[in-house]
């Protein structure tokens, strides 16, 4: 009897127009993604003013969209398997629209932290679908459009960051920032709304009977996958993109003040600009080899020697060569971060990918969380500003040791080989 089902989001698309618009959409979710929560940091001083935050109340504003992913992404997971990951996208949309329009009214501290909240649940929430609808729809190019998504992310993070003053001084008035919660949450409304019409139909139902071919396909990766799981595992997932975050976060964290207790404050915009600025020339270039590097054993290895090398020049060598060092650390971070957001989708079959994915997230957003406390508990234990870099030398021994565990890739090869039957 023929299948008269509706299009499922769990069939691989295979109309070329349909590819590209859908790659669009996912790059586009990604950008926004990050865009709404990077475009506070510029503005920040501004809002402590304001509202009279103190310095406690404005680190946990800035911390909360990571604490967010780090406590929602596994339950977002769950959820994703029960109703469908399309769904999941747009309720994480409509969140995120909502959370980052709605801050910019009714401006109370109260107002602000419950509403960067709602839209923190909607990037958790969304963050941890795409790379379950990434699986399904693109078996056969899970590393390239798992780069695309990447490339969204950090190009959200630069352009946020890099133009939110100036949109404001420009257009808004110089101290308009309720203004730019505007400008960076109209856009997310668009993207949801071109999303809903664009984004390929799911189901009614999250259950349906599947066809015979796609039943083939089902029990060849339930098959090849419990190889994957004897060497791999979310845990060994989580730990490992958590490592290059952690990166990140750590000397985002931790370069002003090293300076300044070294003296050399000078050297602090210089080097957190090369830091952040990196991010987008590597994510590319990733993108471009993305189908030959994505699930390799070395790429992971290769950064994890990098950032532990680049740490210890950092620490030890004349501060001229900061800039250079941190731009190795940022590079580094970059390379895992695109590569291993598409791990989940690679290595786990459809029946759990999203929700060891949101597993996957929950943890390495910890770490990343983790790592900039551990490093200043260090500092403070040893009165010593250079052991606040400890947690990102740790960070680069655990990037070499689990990049080596990853399965060979011939076995990666064999799962996309069934996953495109």
């Amino acid at each position: 009897m023929k299948n008269t089902d509706p299009v499922s989001d769990s069939e691989p698309i295979t109309v070329t127009w349909r590819k590209v618009v859908t790659c669009v959409l996912i790059t586009l979710v990604g950008f926004n993604l990050r865009s709404v929560i990077l475009g506070v940091p510029p503005v920040l001083p501004l809002i402590q003013h304001d509202l009279g935050l103190s310095y406690t109340a404005t680190g946990f504003l800035t911390a909360l969209p990571v604490l967010a992913l780090a406590v929602g992404a596994w339950p977002s997971g769950l959820l994703a398997e029960r109703i469908g990951a399309r769904l999941i996208v747009s309720i994480g949309l409509a969140l995120l629209g909502a959370g980052a329009l709605l801050r910019a009214f009714r401006l109370t501290t109260f107002s602000l932290f419950f509403f960067t909240l709602l839209l923190s649940a909607g990037i958790a929430l969304t963050q941890t679908a795409v790379p379950v609808l990434i699986r399904r729809w693109f078996p056969k190019q899970i590393g390239l459009v798992s780069a695309l998504f990447g490339d969204g992310l950090i190009i959200g993070e630069a352009v946020a960051a890099g133009v939110t003053v100036l949109i404001m001084v420009r257009f808004l008035g110089g101290d308009a920032w309720a203004g730019t919660f505007v400008f960076w949450g109209t856009p997310v409304v668009v993207l949801l709304a071109c999303w809903l019409w664009l984004a390929p139909a799911a189901p009614v139902k999250a259950t349906r009977h599947i066809s015979s071919t796609q039943s083939a396909a089902v029990s060849s990766l339930s098959i090849a996958s419990p190889i994957q799981r004897k060497r791999v595992n979310a845990l060994h997932l989580g730990i490992l993109v958590g490592g290059g975050s952690l990166v990140y976060f750590g000397m985002n964290a931790w370069i002003p003040p090293y300076n300044q207790a070294i003296g050399a404050e000078d050297a602090t915009p210089l080097a957190l600009g090369v830091l952040n600025a990196i991010q987008l020339p590597v994510g590319l270039l990733v993108t471009v080899f993305a189908q030959r590097l994505v699930g390799r054993r070395w790429p992971f290895v290769a950064a994890g020697a990098l950032c532990l090398v680049a740490i210890l020049g950092l620490v030890s060598a004349p501060i001229e060569w900061q800039p250079f060092w941190a731009a190795c650390l940022g590079g580094g971070s970059s390379f895992v971060f695109a590569l291993g957001i598409g791990l989940p989708a690679l290595l786990f079959d459809c029946s759990s990918v999203a929700r060891l994915t949101g597993v996957t997230l929950t943890l390495s957003y910890g770490v990343a969380f983790l790592g900039p406390l551990l490093g200043g508990a260090f500092w403070d234990m040893a009165h010593r500003p250079q052991f606040a870099f400890i947690p990102i030398g740790l960070a680069g021994l655990l990037l070499i040791v689990l990049g080596a565990a990853l399965p060979s890739g011939a076995n990666f090869g064999l799962l996309e080989e069934n996953a495109a039957t």
